[in-house]
């Protein structure tokens, strides 16, 4: 692809600064940069711009940040950019039909998964928690189905063994980058393929219900759960009051009543088998290693954790 075509990048997480970085070091031309709006975070304190946004202000990139492209107003506007081509990483916002018409080459979207599994708002955190062996990277264009347009190159990685997804989601950003810009380069020749018919499923959104620790399940899956919400939004139990969170854990071949704690070293006794954290974090504190977490906390040994 000729790299004076013009495009807007979209995107709001950490997931997009990759691609975004990528783009500029290769000397695309970025007309603009859409993201969602800033925030207040810290409890409220401070409105907070998003991630990408304060990366394309240091590059001098124009920044558009509608609420939504409910109104004539938004997609006119997007119009009147004359974008050849929409590049959506990780955005956040439904894109309507008379919005994904406007560029000659469509929207292109960078999915952290090996599409059709997993479509939907998390992905790489499903499978983790699913216990997937490998994941990957799909680049596709965007329809206003869910995920589920063609696709124009995907890439498998094999899940090393106790990745979080923070880790994981970082090494898919880097790779996703990569392939979108293969992608570009050849964006006037290459026909995508219609994804497959099975297979298909859903990686739904994270539901604040889910993030507590359930003892009476067996290690491995309290392992896969604690490493799949790791570090945001965590898994927890709690303590006497006191939330604790689990960030990084290793499985050990021990049994006991779920929930119990078995040992000095803070083995923790699930349905079958058991586990220990190596990485933790108390309510109101910095993550910390067990060592310097149990300097300052103890557990009873052979109390049951609720």
């Amino acid at each position: 692809m000729n790299k004076s075509k013009r495009i807007v990048m979209m995107g709001s997480s950490q997931f997009a600064i990759p691609t975004l970085e990528l783009l500029l070091q290769r000397c695309y031309e970025i007309i603009a940069v859409y993201t969602q709006p800033p925030r207040t975070a810290n409890r409220g304190k401070k409105i907070t711009p998003t991630p990408i946004h304060e990366v394309a202000e240091k590059n001098d990139l124009k920044v558009f940040t509608p609420l939504d492209f409910s109104d004539g107003v938004s997609i006119s506007e997007f119009e009147s950019l004359e974008p050849d081509v929409a590049v959506v990483v990780s955005y956040g916002l439904i894109l309507p039909g008379r919005l994904l018409a406007i560029p000659r080459f469509g929207f292109l979207n960078i999915h952290p998964s090996l599409l059709p599994r997993w479509r939907g708002a998390a992905p790489i955190l499903r499978a983790l928690i699913e216990g997937d062996t490998k994941t990957g990277v799909s680049i596709i264009k965007v329809t206003e189905k869910l995920d589920a347009g063609p696709i124009f190159l995907k890439e498998e990685m094999e899940i090393d063994q106790g990745i979080t997804a923070s880790e994981l989601s970082y090494k898919l950003a880097v790779k996703g980058a990569d392939l979108l810009c293969r992608v570009m380069d050849n964006l006037e020749t290459i026909n995508p393929a219609e994804q497959s018919h099975t297979g298909i499923s859903y990686a739904k959104k994270i539901d604040k219900t889910e993030t507590r620790i359930d003892w009476n399940l067996p290690a491995e899956e309290v392992y896969n759960k604690i490493h799949g919400l790791s570090y945001q939004p965590g898994a927890w139990f709690e303590h006497r009051g006191v939330r604790i969170k689990i960030l990084k854990c290793e499985l050990i071949a021990r049994n006991g009543k779920p929930g119990q704690v078995l040992d000095q070293d803070m083995t923790l006794s699930c349905l079958k088998g058991s586990i220990r954290p190596t990485l933790i974090q108390r309510q109101g504190k910095t993550p910390m290693n067990l060592q310097d977490f149990q300097r300052g906390y103890k557990l009873d040994i052979g109390e049951i954790l609720s």
